[in-house]
């Protein structure tokens, strides 16, 4: 169920809220106390501003209190600001400013947004309570308006939180300054930023209906990483064995986020679970987590594939780390020029159950299969399956080697004919693929030429034989209308020394080129374009001898004897 709702129906509903103890420490900073202060300053003008959603989930045998499923950065920073209001209540009447009063307002704000006093008036007991390692910190400082002796021994997160407090009190006391009304002050808290900050609430009843309700706003474009979500899952679980058990596994958990970094955690994770088990697309992932994982120990094997696999994984996308010999290098460049991912499941599982010369072998059969794959733009989906099915079954050990592995992905690999065909069409963009063009025109050269170039090598680079912005000059060959059509295709591109390269103009015709690409040391340009003239149909005749090249080079060692 969703609504919306203002801050005052958040706090001041007689309702207790609860952080998850695993969830993330307090992160907001400067920028976002500035934007919310910035934007509280418009709500006369604006008369509302709306802060976005926050997931509720009731906590079960207490119908007056919830857990914090998402919202906790947002609430916690107003419920500073709500601090800062009854700290500014305080000074005044510690300043003999109206003080019989203010200290009437500072007790009503506080049990209105913060939380009820003990008899003796010298503890709260909190609306809020924040996670492990702030709520401490909350409670015994920010609550009770005590100022540490030095930031510098603090957690992050507490510098954080303490750092929220003096911003906001500082806003306060400059807002304030002319005007020291205490009444002002607290219809300023109760109509502008009770009234004024609108949420969308929603509750959910279990954690798989948080899931969905993650899925469905990051579908939206709501940023929220159900990696919280399963981690916050696996934490339950272990610290079931005890405190010291759960400090581990938060060590394990940072050490795999430390590794993955740049990658997305929640796909990692989905492409290990791939290589393990049935194929899970994101929407589904938690709910087979849950299924699979339900105790302590399972927990604490999970996050120790996760953190032994973390660091191959991420080398997937970079060929050049040292934990990858010559020829794993060389096919891994293809997968990542291609930007492909949908083959780590099939290569977490041969990194981790076949010999290490066979994963090599693999990895060669994945860059042909996925390259065929890819140029024929066919639907990735099926490809992931595939990949996913042969994985588990090394798992399994129903596959124990790569030739066993590759005959399994039969049903994927395009033949000579489909590869050949979609390969004498295809477009590739060097203003977005360029590496992958040049990778192209290198390996048929070399091919055709007998020769060993490297791609990355600078010894040669590009020529668009019909140039990227035609001179009037090509117009007779190539009208205007139709030139977009040929200048990124494979048949128009050469390999060309740098020196030619540069030499030659937009406004060169196609009989000046032709005697620089004679005298030049590449078969792509000295004997591929050794025609009179120059127009769509030679573009397809170069392009059509290369495709008859390409199905040579990349070919499956096993494969094509079996289709």
């Amino acid at each position: 169920m969703s609504e919306f709702i203002t801050l005052n129906t958040v706090l001041g509903n007689g309702k207790s809220y609860k952080v998850p103890m695993f969830q993330r420490d307090y992160s907001w900073e400067k920028d976002d106390w500035e934007d919310l202060w910035n934007d509280i300053e418009e709500i006369p003008n604006d008369k509302t501003h709306y802060l976005g959603y926050i997931v509720l989930q009731p906590i079960e045998g207490d119908n007056e209190s919830y857990w914090v499923i998402d919202g906790q950065q947002r609430l916690t920073t107003l419920s500073i600001l709500a601090i800062a209001v009854t700290a500014l209540f305080d000074t005044w009447s510690k300043n003999d400013i109206d003080t019989d009063d203010n200290k009437v307002r500072f007790e009503k704000v506080t049990e209105r947004y913060l939380g009820n006093f003990s008899t003796s008036k010298l503890s709260i007991s909190p609306k809020i309570a924040l996670n492990r390692n702030n709520d401490d910190y909350y409670q015994s400082y920010l609550l009770k308006l005590r100022q540490p002796q030095s930031l510098v021994r603090l957690k992050p997160s507490q510098k954080l939180l303490q750092k929220a407090f003096n911003y906001f009190f500082e806003q306060l006391q400059q807002k304030f300054s002319n005007n020291t009304s205490g009444a002002d002050l607290a219809e300023y808290l109760e109509k502008i930023v009770g009234n004024g900050i609108v949420f969308t609430q929603i509750v959910v009843h279990n954690d798989l209906d948080a899931f969905k309700v993650f899925e469905t706003l990051n579908a939206r474009g709501v940023k929220l990483s159900t990696a919280d979500l399963l981690k916050n899952y696996l934490f339950k679980l272990t610290y079931q064995l005890g405190e010291l058990d759960l400090q581990e596994a938060e060590r394990r958990w940072q050490n795999i986020n430390d590794t993955i970094r740049a990658n997305d955690l929640t796909t990692f994770i989905r492409h290990y679970w791939n290589s393990n088990y049935k194929l899970e697309r994101q929407p589904t992932l938690f709910k087979a987590i849950k299924r699979e994982i339900r105790t302590a120990e399972s927990a604490f094997s999970f996050l120790d594939i996760l953190e032994q696999i973390s660091q191959p994984y991420t080398a997937f996308n970079n060929p050049g780390d040292e934990i990858w010999n010559k020829d794993e290098r060389e096919h891994l460049k293809v997968l990542v020029l291609l930007n492909v991912s949908t083959c780590y499941s099939l290569m977490i599982a041969a990194l981790r159950y076949l010999p290490r010369p066979e994963y090599k072998i693999l990895l060669r059969e994945l860059s042909v299969i996925v390259f065929r794959h890819n140029i024929s733009d066919l639907n990735p989906n099926e490809a992931e399956r595939m990949f996913s099915k042969v994985a588990n079954e090394i798992a399994n050990g129903s596959i124990t080697s790569a030739k066993n592995a590759a005959l399994a992905l039969k049903n994927i690999y395009v033949s000579d004919d489909n590869f050949e065909q979609a390969f004498s069409t295809v477009i590739v963009n060097t203003r977005r693929k360029k590496d992958l063009a040049k990778y192209i025109l290198v390996k048929i050269e070399n091919q055709i030429a007998g020769q060993d170039y490297q791609y990355e090598e600078n010894l040669s680079t590009i020529e668009h034989i019909l140039p990227e912005n035609p001179g009037s000059i090509w117009e007779d060959m190539f009208p205007s209308a139709i030139q977009e059509d040929y200048i990124y295709r494979l048949g128009n591109y050469t390999l060309l020394e740098a020196a030619i390269n540069h030499s030659l103009d937009n406004n060169v015709s196609f009989e000046e080129k032709l005697i620089h690409y004679k005298n030049s040391r590449y078969t792509l340009s000295n004997e591929y374009c050794n025609y009179e003239k120059y127009n769509p149909e030679i573009i397809a005749h170069r392009q059509n001898k290369m495709a008859k090249v390409a199905k040579g080079i990349w070919k499956s060692s096993f494969i094509q004897s079996h289709i």
